[in-house]
């Protein structure tokens, strides 16, 4: 006599269960574009904001690495955004973007 659950044996209901519980999630529809589509001076403002607003000797590193930019571009950049009104450049060489979510 087979063991059936839900007309079908459970043999097959636990294999099919395994096999669901191994699939893959379905990717989900991102929130925000990905930093890497966006152009450099958007980059860099983006990884400042997720760094605490504020780039310093400390922080440079992974602000350009999560940017994607080298430090001649950070140099280029920099005095745009100040020019902008966009960010704030400290005597100490320290940037401070201005956006909505950094005041």
């Amino acid at each position: 006599m087979q063991v059936r659950y839900k007309g079908m044996p459970v043999a097959a209901t636990l294999l099919l269960v395994s096999l669901t519980a191994c699939a893959p999630a379905l990717p989900r529809a991102p929130t925000q574009p990905p930093i890497a589509t966006l152009p450099p001076k958007e980059r860099l403002v983006s990884a400042i904001e997720a760094n605490g607003c504020l780039l310093t000797a400390s922080n440079v590193g992974a602000i350009l690495l999560r940017a994607n930019l080298t430090q001649e571009q950070l140099l280029a950049i920099a005095p745009e955004l100040a020019a902008e009104g966009r960010a704030e450049v400290a005597a100490d060489g320290a940037i401070r973007v201005l956006t909505d979510n950094c005041i």
